[in-house]
């Protein structure tokens, strides 16, 4: 278990140094500050879990600020506040301005072992917790960027405000609308997905909203719609920036007001948890006029940026060992592994498709890999399928079939008998396809 890490601010030296010394013998790790400035620097350089802060602290001041600026930049660090007066109104200003405790000088080494144990157990238990909460979420990622929009995610599940997720094309809004509906109270219940931009426009309503029977012709039954399914629940309105402005009119009545009516019905109150999603920046849609600004308040009490792959390059091994493992198991592969000078390859390409071209490219050179480990060759070998939407069906079949058999001969070191064993193919027809495809064999 991680060790609770400790900082004294405190102008006193002695009383830093003698305190340090004591609280190390029980286990825990701790850093002084005699200035304000010592301490802005650690606290900056170093992740505490608790700072122990005197009352004046600068000297011959409250410890107010200082106290509010910590708790400010790192809200989840405990804080305890030190006295030398014993003052009762000191300890209610010091909790009313943000600390978990208060502790009187002179301190009673047992009492102070007791206060810090408290704090500790507590600290550890919301360590735990938010661990828990973490691995629920299904994300892949350790960088400083997801463990922002990991506590985002955490945050906005306690509540039901309505969410706004925006980011690039494939860095995993649905994933983060999802972590958020399974860390909620209704986590329970399924989803509802709504892809904004397949709806017809003509089909809006009966799709969103539902219809009763004999509503229009061919109503021969009642429908319900999208907001319905998700009674106590939660929607997500995926690409929502897709929607024409009428549509956007008669979503913003479903949600302000929170009640839909049906094709040929009465109004009827919904309980939906509306999760929006859009890789389009939507302030930029409202001043060119593409979007409602009203909608756009409505649907944006939270707003969560999920970073893009060029943001968090430490998390593009991992993600990549994750869909190995993934692919693997899915298609009852042997796992593989990832070599070093492939690592690096990854590493240097840029993923303007974020998370998800990174898992197309890993994916792809899982299906043409013949061995236990994936090297630089079954990555490179398959980048020319990339650029086919100016190529013809058969020009597409013709670059496959040719990427596959390059591969097969460098696999078997171009030897031809093996390569023709290998894909149960006769020699001769082997040598004519290779002709075919104007693949050439080096001379002897």
């Amino acid at each position: 278990m991680t060790k609770i890490r400790i900082l004294i601010a405190d102008d006193d030296y002695m009383f830093c140094r003698l305190t340090a010394d004591l609280i190390r013998s029980q286990g825990y790790l701790v850093d002084t500050a005699s200035t304000c400035e010592e301490a802005r620097a650690l606290l900056n350089a170093k992740e505490f879990d608790l700072v122990m802060q005197d009352m004046c602290f600068p000297a011959l001041q409250d410890g107010f600020a200082m106290l509010e600026e910590a708790r400010a930049a790192f809200p989840k660090m405990s804080i305890l506040m030190i006295s030398g007066s014993g003052h009762i109104p000191d300890a209610v200003n010091a909790i009313k301005y943000g600390a978990n405790d208060f502790i009187e000088k002179p301190i009673a080494k047992d009492h102070l072992f007791i206060r810090l144990s408290c704090l500790s157990e507590n600290i550890i238990m919301q360590r735990d917790l938010r661990s828990l909460q973490v691995s629920s979420i299904g994300m892949v990622g350790s960088s400083a960027p997801m463990h922002k929009l990991y506590d985002a995610i955490i945050q906005a599940s306690k509540f039901d405000t309505p969410v706004l997720i925006s980011g690039e094309t494939g860095v995993g809004k649905e994933l983060v609308a999802r972590a958020i509906h399974r860390l909620s109270d209704d986590g329970d219940k399924e989803m509802v997905i709504v892809n904004c931009a397949s709806i017809p426009h003509e089909l809006f309503e009966a799709e969103v909203f539902g219809y009763e029977k004999g509503a229009f012709t061919g109503a021969v039954g009642m429908r319900k719609g999208y907001f319905e399914h998700a009674e106590n629940s939660s929607i997500l309105l995926d690409e929502i920036s897709e929607l024409p402005m009428l549509e956007q009119a008669k979503l913003l009545r479903a949600i302000s007001e929170q009640e839909i009516q049906k094709l040929g019905g009465k109004p009827q109150k919904v309980n939906t948890r509306i999760i929006s999603a859009s890789n389009q920046d939507l302030p930029q849609r409202i001043k060119d006029g593409e979007f409602r600004d009203d909608l756009y308040y409505r649907i944006s009490s939270i707003v969560i940026e999920v970073p893009p792959l060029r943001q968090r390059p430490e998390d593009i091994i991992p993600l990549s060992r994750h869909f190995i493992n993934s692919f693997c198991a899915r298609n009852h592969v042997s796992p593989k592994g990832l070599a070093p000078s492939a690592a690096a390859w990854l590493l240097e390409q840029n993923y303007r498709g974020n998370v998800r071209e990174l898992k197309n490219t890993v994916e792809r050179a899982l299906v043409f890999s013949q061995s236990d480990t994936l090297t630089v060759v079954d990555f490179t070998t398959t980048e020319g399928l990339e650029d086919i939407e100016s190529l013809s069906y058969r020009e597409i079949v013709l670059n496959f079939e040719r990427t596959y058999l390059e591969q097969a001969l460098i696999i078997h070191d171009l030897n031809i008998s093996k390569t023709a064993a290998y894909l149960r193919m006769d020699k001769s027809n082997l040598w004519k396809k290779l002709s075919t495809l104007g693949i050439e064999m080096p001379r002897k």
